[in-house]
């Protein structure tokens, strides 16, 4: 009996001391997560090493991050998550968890400590979490950064604004049913079996306020907010059913050169020109080139009688109140069009089109930056130049041209010449920034300069240009010749391409989420020999762990191209009406 009673007690102390040395501060020691949700910063993530250097997660912090539901059940030392209709069963101080009715043995067991459960980074890798969690979820120790990325069927929402209408495309991974509706001063375009990830975008324009989507319970809801009642509102279709295009008439002439954002609201604004009004034109041009330039650019912003017109198109603030009723006619592809909107005249084509050649930069055995989960710039430049040459190829004013299609290294030389020999109009080279500093972000775009704007853009001018490393010293005969090229460039076409890349930022601060950092200037050698506007786009910093979460979306590399398609639309829009003043 005594012997009963003694291992009876001694079971209860062990228990007792198992309990508390799972509970002591210093079983789990935590650190700050870097943690990325669909693109955005998600704070109050911390990663919790257990004495054998385990990575292990509170279930109350994931419950915030994923946006389930916990039941405790403390009687048990039992939570339930709730996610997406479907129960997650952990219970405490065990290597069984329960998803859905599937029972799944984890090599680690869950740790109780005082109110929470913890668990290993293995139960968030898992596949049963991934299917009911209806994400990808990605955890690097190393860095300590933990992505999380929901799974969409709609890649992107983008939206393009010529003179007559504003067209919001939709892009789907596989064919989906929708519907469009209205009311007075929202369109709403719903999505059947749609999923995507929540979203919203400023535009102003003038005919569209914003537009905001999100998945809402089996449908992705499209919500595009009207300044002003539209003339008519015309739904399409992409033969291969991937895309729909809801084309939105405007109602009073909008032109197309007035668009330029107002400032971005994440920029530091302490640090912007005092001069600045609505739109990110950092330039800084040397003095011999910069004076007329400003002004030139000025006059699309300040108030004279020239352009009274078109600043009235620029500052005015459209309200609700010019949302005059709802009966606007909403047509889908399915309808005649026939006899309810009138027919469209031939579209006048032009002499030529514009050559634009597209350098996706690196490639090959040049890599380019490499961010912290491994992202390699060269494959994201490749993605973005092939969607601008999907943009440029499908309107009719332009022909594109790709200095690689494939990983190829290919030298910066090279790159220059293919837009000479091709008689190019512009030279768009497309990069991904990197800095020591992790904390570093930004959307930034170069034109061709000896002198850097900062000590900045010169290590950005630095880092780009080491490529030179791999391709052999040049002649004496060859550099000369490079320092003659670079001379007659800026001489040329310093003004354009910094007008070019004015119009391109200004874009850029509407449609990316990112801190626009402005236009700069730097000594880039691919930009030396080229012989017509060309500028560097450093589209983000993959060495930024959030930012190389977002160059790894489809939807933000998208939004990249349209920031460049869009900025070199109203370059040619603005070289015409010049053009047509001085006749």
């Amino acid at each position: 009996m005594k012997k009963i009673i003694y291992l009876f007690f001694s079971t209860i102390l062990l228990f007792f001391f198992i309990i508390s040395y799972a509970d002591s501060d210093n079983y789990l020691t935590s650190q700050n997560v870097n943690a990325v949700l669909d693109g955005d910063l998600f704070e109050g993530i911390k990663v919790y090493k257990v004495s054998d250097n385990t990575d292990y997660f509170s279930i109350r912090e994931l419950a915030k991050l994923y946006n389930a539901v916990l039941d405790w059940q403390s009687v048990s030392s039992k939570v339930t998550m709730r996610l997406n209709n479907r129960n997650i069963g952990i219970r405490a101080n065990t290597s069984d968890f329960v998803f859905g009715k599937k029972l799944k043995k984890m090599s680690l067991p869950s740790i109780l400590r005082k109110n929470d459960i913890y668990v290993s980074s293995e139960f968030i890798n898992s596949k049963e979490f991934a299917e009911i969690s209806d994400a990808q979820t990605s955890w690097n120790s190393s860095s300590l950064v933990l992505t999380v990325n929901h799974h969409a069927n709609i890649s992107a929402v983008r939206y393009y604004t010529k003179s007559e209408n504003t067209q919001v495309v939709v892009q789907l991974d596989e064919s989906l049913q929708y519907k469009v509706s209205k009311n007075a001063d929202t369109i709403t375009l719903t999505i059947s079996k749609g999923k995507i990830q929540s979203g919203f975008v400023n535009i102003n324009n003038g005919i569209l306020k914003s537009i905001q989507y999100n998945t809402s319970g089996h449908s992705a809801v499209i919500s595009i907010k009207l300044e002003q009642t539209p003339k008519n509102v015309k739904t399409t279709r992409s033969s291969n059913l991937k895309e729909v295009t809801v084309e939105i008439g405007h109602s009073r002439n909008i032109p197309v050169i007035a668009h330029i954002k107002e400032e971005n609201p994440n920029e530091d604004r302490e640090n912007l020109p005092s001069n600045r009004r609505l739109t990110s034109l950092d330039l800084t041009p040397p003095e011999k080139f910069g004076q007329a330039h400003i002004s030139e650019i000025d006059s699309l912003i300040e108030s004279d009688d020239e352009n009274k017109d078109l600043n009235d198109a620029i500052v005015t603030k459209f309200e609700n109140a010019n949302i005059t009723d709802d009966s606007f006619v909403i047509l889908d592809d399915t309808d005649t069009l026939s006899g309810v909107v009138a027919k469209e005249g031939k579209k006048k084509k032009s002499a030529r089109k514009k050559i634009i050649v597209i350098d996706a930069g690196h490639g090959g055995h040049d890599t380019g930056a490499i961010g912290a989960n491994g992202t390699m710039e060269k494959d994201l430049n490749l993605d973005i130049a092939y969607e601008l040459e999907y943009l440029f190829d499908k309107d009719d004013n332009f022909e594109s041209i790709l200095t690689r299609k494939d990983d190829t290294f290919i030298s910066l030389a090279e790159r220059a010449n293919m837009a000479n020999e091709n008689n190019a109009d512009l030279f768009i080279s497309v990069h991904c920034n990197a800095n020591l500093n992790s904390n570093v972000n930004g959307f930034e775009i170069y034109f061709l300069s000896e002198k850097a704007t900062d000590s900045e853009a010169a290590a950005t001018a630095v880092l780009e240009n080491s490529v030179i490393e791999l391709e052999g010293k040049p002649n004496k005969k060859c550099a000369s010749l490079q320092e003659m090229l670079l001379a007659m460039a800026m001489n040329e076409h310093m003004n354009e391409s910094s007008e070019l890349s004015a119009l391109i930022s200004a874009q850029a601060s509407g449609r990316l989420k990112i801190p626009i950092k402005g236009v700069k200037q730097g000594n880039f050698y691919v930009l030396r020999g080229t012989q017509m506007p060309s500028v560097l786009v450093e589209s983000a910093f993959v060495s930024n762990f959030a930012e190389e979460a977002k160059l790894g979306t489809k939807s933000f590399r998208a939004s990249v191209a349209d920031s460049i398609y869009e900025g070199v639309i109203r370059y040619y829009a603005k070289k015409e009406r010049d053009q047509n003043a001085r006749k």
